[in-house]
């Protein structure tokens, strides 16, 4: 059987019938097998809606929190990261710094207790000079610029950082904006 002038096959189901041509794949399909591709085109439609859905959900969460992204929390952890070696550097500068000044007072308490204990025996066997009188004014003269003159203690701060600064590099999205295209 030879082709009627002017008819197409439809290219589903090859069969030579009146066709409607899709405009967008430009093939030929008969009326059966037009509803078909119509309705596959309905259904990769409706898939292409959902994954935009889910892009605009994913999108709405970004913005409405934005520390649940992974470079927030890393942000988040380098904080939580230098304040606890600053505070943990701090601590022990402060320690050996109390240990010094503790072993400073100390060293003075004891030379303070040894004075009171020359001048209550002396007060007790009323046995004292003005020679006595002198030193004695001498020496607690000494403690005092002991005390309150500055220790030989000074802070120091180290050429190298105690934490590292974190910037942000933004190279991966062209001058910081999405092209359309």
């Amino acid at each position: 059987m030879t082709a009627a002038p002017g008819r197409t096959r439809c290219v589903t189901c090859g069969k030579e019938k009146a066709t409607l041509k899709c405009g967008g794949c430009l093939q030929d399909f008969c009326y059966n097998h037009s509803t078909e591709h119509r309705n596959e085109l309905s259904q990769q439609l409706n898939e292409v809606e959902t994954s935009r859905d889910l892009f605009r959900q994913m999108l709405t969460e970004q913005t409405r929190e934005p520390k649940k992204q992974i470079l927030m929390q890393q942000i988040d952890q380098w904080q939580c990261d230098s304040i606890m070696k600053i505070r943990q550097t701090a601590d022990e500068a402060r320690e050996m710094f109390l240990r010094h000044t503790t072993a400073h007072v100390t060293q003075i308490e004891t030379k303070l207790n040894n004075l009171t204990n020359r001048l209550r025996e002396s007060r007790e066997e009323n046995d004292f000079f003005e020679t006595d009188l002198s030193q004695w004014k001498e020496e607690l003269i000494q403690m005092t610029e002991q005390l309150t003159k500055s220790l030989d203690i000074t802070i120091q701060q180290d050429s190298t950082p105690l934490v590292t600064k974190i910037y942000i590099d933004i190279s991966s999205v062209e001058s910081g904006r999405l092209h359309e295209e």
